[in-house]
């Protein structure tokens, strides 16, 4: 998509292209080099989801792209794109030898030759040892990188005080969650590489739950103090049925193949809820390090001490330096050699100053020792529902709900991730059924929310390792950590964890609060940030509901801005003889064509009436009239109304051609514009069109999802009396069956009526099937108020054909050879006579024509040449794909010419029924392109009403060539203007 506020290089989203465009995400920390360990940027993962064109806001911060061997791209190194991922085809597939980036990065930790990385015969022995040592090898840096990630995890769903006695024991139990996890994805998904875990995205729902359950046992109890076993059963058994319920609902979901209806919530306020993780993380860390309970901003204080700040300032500052070079160099090991260097540190320091692990303990650097050591089977004995606060529980309901939406929809942008670099289309339903067993396992199990862990997911798809035993070994691991007796966080320093969390909540802030102004419009980004500060100042809830609310807002404000009307230049698929053509062509902009798109509301009906006041077009002098006089005397294909108009305003003479040639200065009806034909130039006047009074007002309806009843009437209603005050008729096309009825029940439509010979209705309005149906009505009325009644409506098919082929002879264009004769034209000054004139398509020029004997077509020759096909309504001409014999030429009556309906549905989904291409009326030619470019008949034609053809051959014509050359280039030329006016139709209109 096409943002603004981002430079202009724009790309064609190929999927190779959309995969490297991801690849510089900052998201994806751990073994995949940097970024984040958790998931790929939920923006640049959107528009993967979303379509074609977008606007690169990498080269924003000096992104480049190179191009691989493979044809597809990779970001370079920059500070916002911290690892390189070079998509392949079909990676997950694939059989060649070449090591990817990160299997060279990483070959010395393998112990690996280029001879190992070779695809061996599987049965041999070697081959089969080499793969079960780099699956373990793979497994073991996985395990190495998450266990810390769930430790800290752990650390921020408990982050309330009341839970420091029980750390220990809770942290085992987010393992175990986390081993289950993974044993859910390695048995059950589709992606044999899939790494699964506790997850961030409903990790501050758990978190907020676990708060609000303290909070409201502490006010029940009267005391401020609550029951250890009441406390944790309540909290551990709402937390574990809330997962459960969360993987029955994904479950359904996926079940329901609704994975498209989770990912509706505003992405802004997605980023909104992500930088808040970030913060939480932030403040979760500051409390463990310091000791002092963080709630929110008003706690900030509490650190103001020297013991705090110095407590604080080296994970704070370790969680900076590596979220800096990860932003600037890509390596494998750069994460892992950061933390362990912490470790190294910190005890190297113990050593070097004398001090003892229990001084730490007791100076804050380090957790205390677990009183007991409690194994898994003790912790769940906290698991008992005879001290469960039901009452707590159910206050949880409303988090739940909107954690459900947000794990859905970051679940679905987790498997868009994986999708874009396996190369490879995933089911989203059928990935979210999975994530929902394993959350339905884990919450069984007394365990916590969780879904795909993207980037160790990835690099171990890079690895090529199509295999299960990865996840394995990191669900063996993590067992191995839980049954361990001793307690993991009264070892590692308070700063390892506190730099992770601030290296989490760096990357997380930094990426949605400040790199998302590129990848946003401005009003999006601010409800990122009112997102934010709303979830900072009041809570989780209010925060994602408001910010759903301004985006709600936002998009309506949106809508409005971004037109919904346009005004187009449209030509009926009539094709009629030139003279009519040329009519029409001069005249055609009295009728004015606005096409609707979209939803037409309350907040879209000013621009629709400002767009009505600003196309029509009424003589500056001209006063209001009443409503147009409707007269039987022709009918129509409207659908509600079987009457044409017989529309004669006050001072406006209809059936005078001079009504379009008026002197009057045109006006619109907001009176900002104003056109004075008197002082255009002459050379104007040869112009194919120019401005005329407005006649026919067209709403074309095709594209409008809906209308809501204050639209009808607050808009469609007002154009209707605005129109009908200046004598402008109001047409409808291609009403849905909903905004028909709601036109009716508004009284803007009339009813279908019967009217009696003679007898006259005053109406405003008609509706018509299609836009073409409306078009051909109004050009059949332009002619008619030019004095050009087709003949193929009131003229009967005479036996002989003589009319016919006078008619024909009249059509064709004139020849002025070298030897002609001149013939004094009859001056008449009557209004019929000149009328007539016109009819027959005579040159004027000082009373005299050139008339060419030779060019006459005679009724022998024309006997000798054409032949008088009749045919019934509803008899075909020709059909597709048959040989082109010849042309016709519609002497009387019409023909559709049209795709049929097998043909037409065939060329693709999304194509129904036949296709009209264009109507042929009386002095139009059927097959001109066909025979002049020598093919087979591209669609079928057939006659619609009794019809007269005639039909000149391919032979006769080549005939006619050599012994009437002047007759023939008569019909060349005939041919070739048909053509040309096509054209030129087509150039000018918007079809």
């Amino acid at each position: 998509m096409i943002r603004a506020g981002t430079p202009a290089v724009i790309e064609v989203c190929t999927p190779s292209a959309r995969a490297s465009r991801f690849s510089g995400s900052s998201h994806g920390y751990g073994a995949t080099g940097s970024g984040r360990l958790l998931r790929p940027s939920r923006l640049d993962t959107l528009d993967f989801m979303l379509p074609v064109l977008h606007v690169d806001s990498a080269a924003s911060t000096g992104n480049k792209h190179s191009k691989n061997l493979h044809g597809s791209y990779a970001i370079k190194k920059t500070p916002r794109h911290s690892y390189d991922f070079t998509k392949k085809s079909s990676l997950a597939h694939s059989s060649d030898a070449m090591m990817t980036t990160h299997e060279k990065e990483s070959s010395f930790l393998l112990s690996t030759t280029e001879e190992n990385n070779a695809q061996d015969d599987p049965s041999s022995l070697a081959s089969w040892k080499d793969q079960i040592v780099r699956t373990t090898l793979y497994g073991v840096m996985n395990t190495v990188i998450l266990v810390p990630l769930m430790i800290s995890f752990a650390q921020i769903i408990f982050r309330d005080s009341a839970f420091r006695p029980y750390m220990s024991e809770l942290i085992k139990l987010v393992m175990t969650s986390a081993a289950i996890h993974q044993f859910c994805f390695t048995l059950k998904s589709s992606l044999s590489f899939a790494v699964g875990q506790v997850q961030d995205a409903g990790l501050i729902f758990l978190s907020a739950m676990a708060t609000s359950i303290v909070n409201g046992l502490e006010k029940s109890s009267g005391i401020g103090k609550v029951e250890p076993q009441r406390l944790l059963a309540t909290t551990l058994l709402t937390l574990a049925a809330s997962t459960a319920l969360l993987g029955i609902a994904l479950i359904i979901t996926g079940k329901l193949k609704l994975a498209s209806f989770v990912q509706y919530l505003p992405m802004p306020v997605v980023g909104g809820y992500l930088a808040f993780i970030g913060f939480y993380c932030l403040e979760a860390g500051l409390s463990m390090m310091s000791g002092q309970v963080i709630n929110g901003i008003i706690d900030w204080p509490k650190l103001l001490n020297a013991e705090s700040l110095i407590l604080i300032a080296p994970g704070l500052l370790s969680g900076i330096a590596i979220f800096f070079v990860l932003s600037r160099y890509e390596h494998v090991m750069i994460l892992p050699t950061s933390m362990a260097s912490i470790l190294v540190i910190f005890y190297l320091s113990l050593a070097l100053t004398g001090t003892s692990l229990e001084q730490a303990r007791l100076k804050g650097w380090v957790s205390p020792l677990p009183a007991t050591s409690a194994s898994i089977f003790d912790i769940y004995q906290m698991f008992d529902y005879h001290y469960v606060d039901t009452s707590q529980t159910m206050t949880q309901i409303p988090t739940w709900i909107a954690m459900y939406f947000v794990v859905a929809f970051s679940s679905s942008l987790d498997v868009a991730a994986i999708e874009m670099a396996l190369g490879t289309p995933l089911d989203y339903n059928h990935e979210l059924q999975i994530v929902g067993w394993s959350n339905l396992i884990s919450g069984i199990a007394g365990g916590f929310t969780g879904s795909y862990i993207f980037s160790q997911t990835i690099f171990t798809l890079r690895a090529n390792l199509q295999s299960r035993l990865v996840g394995t070994v990191v669900c063996g691991f993590e067992l191995i950590l839980v049954l361990c007796p001793f307690s993991i966080i009264a070892y590692v320093p308070k700063v390892f964890f506190g730099a992770l969390q601030t290296l989490i909540a760096a990357d997380l802030m930094v990426e949605y609060m400040w790199h998302a102004r590129h990848k946003m419009l401005l009003q999006e980004y601010i409800v990122v940030w009112l997102t934010f500060m709303m979830t900072c100042v009041y809570d989780l809830k209010f925060g994602i509901i408001a910010g759903i609310i301004v985006a709600g807002f936002n998009f309506i404000y949106s809508y409005i801005t971004v037109s919904t009307v346009r005004r187009v230049m449209k030509r009926s698929h009539v094709e009629r003889d030139l003279r009519e053509r040329e009519l029409l062509q001069r005249t055609h902009l009295a009728i004015v064509t606005l096409e609707l798109d979209g939803f037409l509301f309350f907040g879209s009906s000013v621009k629709i009436m400002e767009e009505v006041r600003r196309h029509v077009l009424v003589n500056a002098s001209e006063p209001t009239v009443a409503p147009i006089m409707c007269s039987p005397a022709f009918p129509t294909n409207g659908s509600f109304l079987t009457t044409v108009f017989q529309y004669e305003p006050p001072l406006i003479s209809m059936r005078n051609a001079s009504t379009f040639e008026t002197t009057d200065d045109l006006r619109t009806l907001d009176d900002h514009e104003e056109y004075n034909t008197c002082s255009q130039p002459k050379m104007y006047d040869q112009l194919a069109m120019r401005p005329v009074r407005t006649r026919f007002f067209i709403l074309d309806f095709e594209r409008v999802r809906g209308v809501d009843a204050t639209a009808i009437r607050s808009c469609i209603k007002a154009t209707k009396q605005l129109l009908a005050q200046h004598g402008i008729l109001l047409i409808f096309a291609s009403l849905q069956h909903d905004v028909e009825q709601l036109l009716h029940a508004h009284d803007i439509l009339d009813d279908e009526y019967e009217v009696a010979f003679g007898s006259t209705k005053r109406v405003s309005t008609l509706a018509f099937d299609t836009l073409d149906k409306a078009l051909e009505w109004c050009e059949d009325e332009l002619l008619a108020e030019q004095g050009v009644i087709p003949l193929s409506e009131v003229a009967e098919i005479e036996n002989d054909g003589r009319c016919a082929i006078q008619l024909l002879d009249t059509l064709l264009p004139k020849v002025t050879p070298k030897h002609s004769v001149k013939v004094e034209a009859s001056k008449s000054t009557s209004d019929s006579s000149e009328t007539d004139e016109e009819d027959q398509g005579q040159i004027k020029e000082d009373s005299v024509q050139e008339v060419n004997l030779s060019a006459i077509l005679t009724q022998d020759i024309a006997a000798y040449y054409i032949e008088s096909r009749h045919h019934v309504a509803g008899e075909q001409v020709y059909q597709v794909g048959s040989p082109v014999d010849g042309i016709y030429f519609i002497g009387l009556g019409k023909v559709d010419v049209f795709l049929p309906s097998k043909l037409h549905e065939s060329m693709g989904p999304g194509f129904r029924g036949k296709r009209r291409i264009q109507r042929v009326c009386q002095g139009g030619i059927l097959g001109v392109a066909e025979m002049m470019l020598h093919k087979r008949y591209q669609f079928t034609a057939e006659a619609k009403a009794d019809t007269l053809l005639l039909f000149l051959s391919k032979v006769k014509f080549e005939e006619m060539k050599i012994r009437h050359p002047t007759i023939a280039s008569r019909f060349q030329q005939a041919m070739m203007q048909t053509l040309a006016r096509t054209v030129l139709e087509a150039n000018i209109a918007d079809n």
